[in-house]
């Protein structure tokens, strides 16, 4: 994993993930490297910045688990905040409505890319 070519960066294969597993992937940026997950939920693939967007801390306490027990929301395990893994969007707690920084994800030829000149970083 990890190719980069022209802003795109492979993070997976199709069919790697199943319904509810997450992968976490390192960003390289300039500057800096920022952790990301990949999702796959409801047949759909979704990635998002580990950033919580109450306090910039990682949702996951270091062991690639983001969904909520039930496996229907995505929990910041340090404030209980509240994401739809869906759309990113804060349903409920201290990140006051804030949605999660979206990876903008590209299929081709059965891999899965970040597509990194898309991605806002919330910098």
């Amino acid at each position: 994993m990890g190719r980069k070519k022209s802003g795109l960066l492979k993070i997976a294969t199709v069919g790697e993930l199943k319904e509810g597993q997450t992968k976490k992937i390192i960003l390289k940026r300039i500057d800096r490297e920022t952790e990301a997950f990949l999702l796959f939920k409801s047949g759909k693939h979704y990635a998002y910045l580990n950033l919580c967007r109450h306090w910039t801390v990682g949702l996951d306490f270091d062991d690639n688990e983001f969904f909520s027990e039930d496996g229907e929301w995505l929990v910041c395990k340090n404030h209980g905040a509240i994401y739809n893994p869906i759309s990113g969007e804060c349903a409920s707690g201290p990140c006051g409505g804030a949605a999660l920084y979206r990876v903008p994800l590209l299929e081709k030829e059965g891999d899965l890319y970040a597509v990194l000149d898309k991605i806002d970083w919330g910098d």
